[in-house]
């Protein structure tokens, strides 16, 4: 802590230290819980980015096989005539 800081808090009396100290912990308790956020959040990104470029291969794959389903059942269709 610094020390201006702590001589303002000796004006204060118990409660003020007592105040301080409480302000001070719960500031280190949120750095800690968002810095532990912000990672989980570039991991959740990742798998986003992740799972959206296997989905993209994926719907290439059904398009590419929905055309060759397609096109042999044509050529059936074709070679059997009416």
């Amino acid at each position: 802590m610094d020390t201006e800081f702590f001589k303002y808090l000796t004006t204060l009396g118990v409660g003020g230290i007592l105040a301080g100290f409480m302000f001070h912990f719960y500031r280190q308790d949120v750095r800690g819980y968002t810095d532990l956020w912000r990672g989980q959040a570039e991991a959740l990104v990742l798998v986003v980015k992740d799972n959206t470029a296997a989905l993209t291969k994926l719907v290439t794959l059904v398009d590419a096989l929905h055309q060759r389903l397609d096109r042999d059942r044509w050529e059936d269709e074709a070679r059997k005539g009416p």
